[in-house]
């Protein structure tokens, strides 16, 4: 017979207290484990999806799920997993294979890009192919995508576009490197800032490589940075007389690098230090040349203490120094910003803030320095139903008394999650530029786009 004593009605008290607080830390710490597992996959759980590339900005080049280039600094609503909507994939060897296919029908007011021109019904295909492998933490992995558009109203507006990019992830203890490389074919119209007004979209290619090793250590890491980047511009009309952008042609050289301490474990100092070469490789006949180097120091916190607040602020200074003494030197403080916020495991709110010196398009002008902010809301309304809203704004001051630019965007979109394979999304997005830049023909612009979409996404 057990001879121990019962519980007395207050230990069997004590015991669900202690219950009621140890299963919910269980279960926050298990919620906790999956949202890292959910980060580490998320390289494998979606397609490729390309950005607008910025010279400015070398991690713009590549896709944004490419592993070796990815910088999400958290699980948000658009990047978490969903088991019973994400497509599995193609188990291919030790590669896991995603591929997916975008069809897309509806209405632009203005797919030149210019004011008085005719709107269009447009049709996209954006197919893509994402490969990736991994061993334990360390990864590899490939992103193909196309986006190829056509307009029934102007047939010479058609457009296809396409990104082929690699990365590679390895880990060496604490210490990491990463390897990428992409080129991608694009096309540029005008409406947005610091392009030109061309008739027609122009064609462009880029190709650009970054390697970078994170040197690790208890409090404090240390990463260098080495990038490369070619732009190489095409022929396009530009008042009805084919005009070759050649002079915009030019290689980009960068070396870098990033040193943090933490001061907690979840908050950061960080010092970021970069040294760009600017090189064009085909300027116009008797035109100075804008030839540059530019150094930059951003310093300031990234912090995660609250869990429902992500925020990083970095503040600094650049200079650019063109060869030629007609365009001297480009000074201005620099910003970039972003706080994120999660009220609720179904509701995330970015918020951007960002200045920065950018190349300008118009022949004769060396640059401009550009203002950004933009703030973006994505709620989870249903598991299956995903809602965003979004809206931003830019402003430019070219140099030397070139011009001024100020443009604003406006988004709202909805997709459902029909099953793994396939979903739909709608939206409506709204653009303006407007202002006067230095190279323009007739010296201003002013330009307003409406695009309404619907896409029926399929996925493997």
């Amino acid at each position: 017979m057990d001879a121990s004593p019962r519980p007395t009605a207050r230990r069997r008290s004590h015991r669900r207290a202690r219950s009621a607080v140890v299963a919910p830390a269980c279960a926050a710490l298990a919620c906790a484990a999956l949202a890292c597992a959910a980060l580490a996959c998320a390289f494998q759980a979606y397609p490729a999806h390309a950005q607008t590339p910025d010279p400015a900005s070398f991690a713009t080049l590549f896709p944004r799920d490419l592993h070796a280039t990815g910088t999400a600094p958290g699980v948000t609503v658009l990047s978490r997993a969903r088991p019973l909507y994400d497509p599995r994939g193609i188990r291919l060897g030790v590669l896991m294979a995603r591929p997916s296919l975008d069809l897309s029908t509806g209405y632009d007011t203005d797919p030149a890009g210019q004011p008085g021109r005719a709107g269009s019904l447009e049709f996209r295909t954006a197919p893509a192919l994402t490969l990736g492998a991994g061993w334990g933490e360390d990864r590899l992995g490939l992103a193909l995508s196309a986006d190829d558009r056509r307009f029934t109203a102007d047939p010479g507006l058609d457009r296809t576009d396409w990104t082929a990019a690699a990365g590679l992830d390895l880990g060496f203890g604490r210490d990491r490197l990463r390897l990428a490389a992409t080129e991608r074919a694009l096309h540029e119209d005008g409406s947005t800032i610091g392009t030109l007004p061309t008739d027609r979209p122009l064609p462009y290619r880029v190709s650009a490589a970054l390697a970078s090793y994170r040197f690790a250590g208890a409090r404090v890491s240390f990463t260098p940075e080495i990038d490369a980047a070619a732009w190489r511009y095409a022929t396009a009309p530009l008042g009805g007389i084919a005009v070759s952008e050649n002079y915009r042609n030019r290689d980009i050289a960068r070396a870098g690098a990033t040193a943090r301490y933490a001061l907690d474990p979840e908050t950061n100092f960080v010092v970021v230090l970069s040294d760009t070469a600017t090189n064009y490789t085909a300027p116009a006949a008797g035109a100075p040349s804008r030839n540059s180097n530019a150094v930059s120091v951003l310093a300031g916190i990234e912090d995660a203490t609250d869990p429902m607040l992500r925020l990083r602020l970095l503040l600094g200074w650049e200079q650019r120094v063109f060869a030629s003494a007609i365009y001297g030197t480009h000074a201005a403080p620099i910003v970039e910003a972003q706080a994120i916020w999660q009220p609720s495991g179904m509701t995330t709110v970015t918020a951007t803030i960002s200045r920065r010196i950018e190349d300008a398009a118009a022949e004769g002008v060396a640059g401009y320095t550009e203002t950004a902010a933009g703030l973006r809301i994505d709620r989870e309304a249903r598991r299956n139903l995903i809602v965003s809203l979004s809206i931003g704004g830019q402003y430019a001051d070219f140099t030397g008394g070139a011009g001024r630019e100020q443009a604003g965007q406006a988004g709202a979109s909805a997709t459902w999650l029909l099953n793994r394979r396939m979903r739909i999304t709608a939206g409506e997005s709204v653009s303006v530029l407007d202002g006067s830049a230095g190279g323009l023909p007739g010296g201003t612009r002013s330009v307003t786009r409406c695009l309404s979409l619907v896409t029926l996404g399929f996925g493997l």
